[in-house]
């Protein structure tokens, strides 16, 4: 290369690697040059042995068919280009958590410059050892790791604080004079949704709303499933809150195709403000959770000078209400005050 375009070795590498060391811009033209009529591609392997990055990023998602996780994917590929030149490589987990510890052993062969853990809605826990381990193998070859979901992992984590989320549902349902709710929730076994019920159950039950909860799959097929088997035993709830928009999705589906009446006879609430939340018919009154800023929060960390040497504990993501037409107050809330009644439990 630097033979072709007469230039010393040193030059020709400089250029080469865009180095910030000044080269004349004559020279530069020349190796460029070259490099195009030799047909140069940089190794980025051997440039990572040598002390340097790849520029590649490593995002594993919980679910391609789940329209959040497409979200995150779209901003991170997007920034990691526009922002820092970069690319990612997004692997698909499908929810299984053995695939999700598989490809964090695929990306560090790989020698990425870090890897967002994006995965959610699965069983955490039971392989959460491997999990760890994985992580702290990625920690010493000094990849940077960072999730968008609490996990009990020692990661930076860019999320929604789950814990106020579940306040703000419960604030909004206790508002809205709702006394009797059907709530579906994602995987028990799944720090953001147990977090999530924690706060919104305590805050219920102060206020004397009798409440059901089923886990199920995120998923939409699981919602309509989910709300048939809810208003079987209770088929006087007025509420059903969601752990998901996919999960309201496929509920509002179902209580449409019975002939039930969406919000005047039973209000849905979803989370997440995805598409789903746009294209359910009414359009779904949900929490807007800012994926694509977590996203790319934790994008702009992991590709940060020196990732490895910041103890960042992470981000907290701004959520809100989006009203939608789903979500129906009911005008007789008297029965709300913790002092006129004791708290119950709908039937299981």
């Amino acid at each position: 290369m630097a033979q072709s375009a007469g230039v010393s070795l040193a030059t020709a590498a400089r250029v080469l690697r865009k180095s910030n060391y000044p080269v004349d811009e004559t020279l530069k033209n020349k190796v460029e040059a070259a490099a195009k009529l030799l047909g140069y591609v940089p190794n980025m392997v051997a440039r990572r042995l040598r002390g340097g990055k790849q520029g590649v990023v490593g995002l594993i998602v919980g679910d391609m068919m789940d329209a959040h996780y497409g979200i995150i994917a779209e901003a991170v590929t997007e920034r990691a280009e526009s922002a820092h030149g970069n690319f990612a490589i997004v692997c698909n987990m499908q929810r299984d958590p053995l695939l999700e510890i598989k490809y964090l052993h695929r990306l560090l062969e790989y020698r990425v410059d870090g890897i967002i853990l994006a995965g959610g809605g699965f069983d955490q826990w039971t392989h959460h050892q491997a999990l760890t381990e994985a992580i702290e193998e990625l920690k010493r070859t000094g990849t940077a790791v960072a999730s968008l979901m609490p996990r009990g992992l020692e990661v930076p984590v860019f999320s929604a604080d789950n814990e106020a989320i579940g306040i703000t549902i419960a604030k909004f349902i206790v508002e809205n004079g709702h006394s009797k709710i059907g709530i579906l929730l994602g995987p028990a076994r799944n720090e953001m949704t147990k977090l999530r019920m924690q706060a919104m159950t305590s805050h219920l039950s102060g206020c004397a709303v009798d409440y059901a909860i089923a886990n199920i799959d995120s998923t939409a097929e699981a919602g309509a499933i989910g709300a048939a088997e809810m208003l079987a035993r209770n088929p006087d709830f007025s509420a059903l809150i969601c752990g998901s928009d996919a999960i309201a999705f496929g509920a509002a589906n179902y209580l449409r195709a019975e002939g039930i009446d969406i919000p005047g006879r039973i209000s849905v609430m979803g989370l997440g403000n995805t598409r789903l939340a746009t294209l359910c018919s009414p359009r779904l009154t949900t929490v807007e959770m800012n994926f694509a800023q977590a996203g790319n929060a934790a994008l702009d960390f992991i590709l940060s000078q020196d990732p490895a040497s910041m103890q960042s504990p992470g981000e907290i993501i701004p959520h809100s209400l989006v009203i939608g037409d789903s979500f129906a107050r009911i005008e007789t809330p008297a029965a709300l005050r913790p002092e006129l009644a004791e708290p119950s439990r709908l039937t299981d």
